[in-house]
């Protein structure tokens, strides 16, 4: 299954959890075929969730973590049932080179799976027992050869505190081997421009690296507690609006967020030459409705739908 990254549209499915069953696994099968039957994505994106620290100390998880499915076991399912492309995103901080490259193994020689993004640790607050991404995309990259695997790494746009920019890290991970970039959560379109802003003037070669960049939804303004807790950067004029919407509009305050985001970033994207189309990772987090991803799917401007 061979796909363009460039201005592609993906879904984000988060497996289900491990106590859930086959229930769960054919819960989250029946959402993504409501979801593809609007023909908007090209792709479905599955992150690897695993038990960690808040970063960020107004972040608050509402509810305790639960162990989820390997995503290449929900991966297969969605390629047999639904001949989508799947990336797979691994955390390559908690096992050594070793044992990554035989999860490489697995995942492309036994699940067939071509698109993989690479995550680093989530805090370096000690030492863990894998390498750095850069490392890991290098080791990859040297391993598959010419196979046509294609190698993704995660863009965090605003790195607060951080000496070293986040040009400077995407192009370190560009000259270890990677092949696209997926953003952390955004709500501001503040943070994406910045960012070529920085590339233009500093690392003009990374303009045409593929960028998906994510979109979430959410239902109101207790949700982004958790979204802060996994490091994304909220703006408090976000919050302000959510809080402030009457009850049960939320959700429509947010669609809206969202379309304005990419609309502006649209039409920044006219005046940045050699600027890959960006893309769209479409991340609803937690318990949002289908008909309501659908519905910003209609509304987003760069939509497949449209």
């Amino acid at each position: 299954m061979t796909w363009e990254l460039e201005g592609a549209t993906i879904l984000e499915v988060v497996p289900p959890t491990l106590s859930s069953g086959d229930e769960g696994l054919q819960k989250r099968l029946r959402r993504v075929e409501r979801l593809l039957a609007s023909n908007a994505f090209d792709a479905i994106n599955i992150p690897e969730i695993h038990d960690e620290d808040s970063r960020d100390s107004r972040g608050v998880r509402t509810r305790g973590f639960s162990s989820r499915l390997d995503g290449r076991i929900l991966a297969r399912h969605i390629r047999q049932q639904f001949q989508l492309p799947v990336i797979i995103n691994h955390v390559v901080a908690h096992a050594p080179l070793e044992r990554q490259l035989d999860w490489l193994n697995e995942t492309v020689g036994e699940y067939g799976i071509r698109d993989i993004v690479l995550v680093g640790a989530p805090h370096d607050r000690f030492a863990w027992p894998g390498p750095s991404v850069s490392e890991a995309n290098q080791a990859f990259k040297s391993h598959i050869g010419s196979s046509g695997v294609r190698i993704g790494n995660i863009c965090i746009p605003e790195r607060s505190g951080s000496p070293i920019s986040e040009t400077e890290r995407m192009a370190a991970k560009v000259s270890a081997g990677a092949d696209f970039f997926t953003t952390q959560i955004v709500f501001s379109p503040d943070e994406i421009i910045q960012l070529w802003n920085s590339m233009s003037k500093d690392q003009p070669e990374l303009l045409s690296t593929p960028l998906l960049i994510s979109l979430c939804p959410v239902k109101k303004a207790s949700n982004l507690a958790f979204l802060r807790y996994l490091g994304v950067q909220v703006p408090d004029s976000v919050e302000t609006v959510l809080s402030e919407a009457p009850h049960g509009d939320g959700l429509d305050r947010s669609l809206e967020i969202l379309c304005s985001l990419q609309d502006d970033l649209i039409q920044h994207t006219s005046g940045i030459p050699n600027l890959a189309i960006p893309g769209w990772n479409i991340a609803p987090v937690g318990s949002i409705p289908s008909s309501a991803v659908l519905d910003l799917m209609e509304r987003l401007p760069s939509s497949v739908s449209t």
